[in-house]
């Protein structure tokens, strides 16, 4: 669950139910991450699916990034990854197996200025993804990574007010020249954790609307 008490309250005004339930935490914090999923299993329902995508981003011209920023971005991104991964994945091997699927980003394939961290936080995911799909696979633990095109998240939303990125220019970068949406993302995430998808693991999924195969041309 988002950290942000806007966004959590959003979630929870949309899905709060009997069927949704909501664990804050922190996923830098190794601890947390452990006490959070203990408290998932408590509810009697074995963990079989992750999806990790926490994210945040920092602008700043690499000559000038403090460390600070740059092991937050890190941080986030790949110890959250790396610790909900390892975390749930004690639990579905222990439970017979299970899904996970790692977010990535079309950052990780390319030099956008400014994104020292975020794109090689997200290049280290990709990296992750696949080493975890060859360990796990003997536990029956499929591990795949969605990387997504430029997609209106309140993340970019928050940019394109700030001036940081041109929406309409952004949406002009892919193939199909438009901005992805959370639900095409979601769509990509929920095949890749379902059956359907039982035969793929260790895979970097492109949805990113012909981003990447434009700039390959």
């Amino acid at each position: 669950m988002d950290l942000d008490p806007a966004q959590s309250g959003a979630l929870v005004d949309r899905f709060g139910d009997d069927r949704v339930r909501f664990v804050p935490c922190d996923v830098t914090d190794q601890a947390a991450v452990a006490q959070a999923v203990e408290q998932i299993e408590a509810w009697n329902r074995p963990i079989r699916m992750l999806v990790t995508c926490a994210g945040i981003q920092i602008v700043a011209e690499s000559f000038d990034l403090p460390a600070a920023d740059w092991k937050r971005v890190l941080s986030v991104h790949l110890d959250g990854t790396f610790y909900w991964c390892q975390a749930a994945g004690r639990a579905m091997r222990d439970a017979g197996g299970g899904s996970i699927v790692t977010v990535g980003s079309i950052a990780q394939d390319f030099g956008f200025p400014g994104r020292a961290a975020y794109t090689t936080s997200k290049a280290g995911i990709g990296g992750l993804t696949r080493v975890l799909a060859v360990e796990w696979a003997p536990s029956g633990i499929r591990v795949n990574s969605v990387i997504p095109g430029m997609v209106e998240t309140p993340l970019f939303q928050r940019a394109a007010a700030q001036g940081i990125v041109d929406a309409e220019a952004a949406a002009s970068e892919h193939a199909l020249d438009r901005l992805g949406s959370t639900a095409e993302i979601a769509e990509a995430i929920q095949f890749l954790l379902s059956e359907r998808a039982s035969f793929i693991t260790g895979e970097l999924v492109h949805v990113d609307g012909g981003f990447r195969a434009l700039r390959l041309e």
